[in-house]
């Protein structure tokens, strides 16, 4: 299978929609690339322009879910990465989460990102980045605004495209 370069115009236009903004997008753009096959014929037509578009439409912007559930009183949590749809996401952490404590409840859902919960007694946040301490750093700094005074990150998970 030929690789065929990807013309300015399909570029630009993937600038403008914004898939270039993480490495796993970009790995994305490249598979799309490896398994479109174009003739010189297709891309004459306009066809391969048009395959590798659906293709990023389709590949490149998937939103995989993630959930963290927790009990306040038990300190019991679960969490979930890697699903297609956020009930199914929260059903995981929830089961998770249940399996020490009978009093969870869902407390954070995300997607394409990671998130952590911290919690201090009764008080509870969570906090969301790039990477597992960005999301800690936040959930702590979140509860601590909330009133905790000694917020400790109590589950954490991550999830991407």
């Amino acid at each position: 299978m030929p690789h065929v370069p990807v013309s300015l115009a399909v570029l630009f236009a993937l600038f403008g929609m914004g898939l270039f903004a993480s490495a796993a997008q970009a790995d994305c753009v490249s598979a799309c690339q490896a398994s479109t096959y174009c003739d010189s014929e297709m891309n004459a037509s306009g066809e391969c322009g048009r395959r590798l578009n659906d293709c990023y439409i389709s590949e490149c912007n998937k939103k995989t879910y993630g959930s963290i559930a927790y009990g306040r009183k038990s300190g019991a949590f679960g969490w979930s990465h890697g699903f297609d749809d956020a009930p199914s996401a929260e059903n995981e952490a929830l089961k998770n989460c249940r399996a020490s404590g009978d009093d969870c409840q869902v407390v954070v859902d995300f997607w394409n990102t990671c998130a952590a919960v911290a919690a201090d007694g009764a008080t509870v946040a969570y906090g969301l980045g790039d990477n597992r301490s960005q999301a800690e750093d936040g959930a702590i700094a979140e509860c601590a605004k909330d009133g905790g005074a000694q917020c400790e990150v109590q589950a954490w998970a991550c999830t991407g495209p």
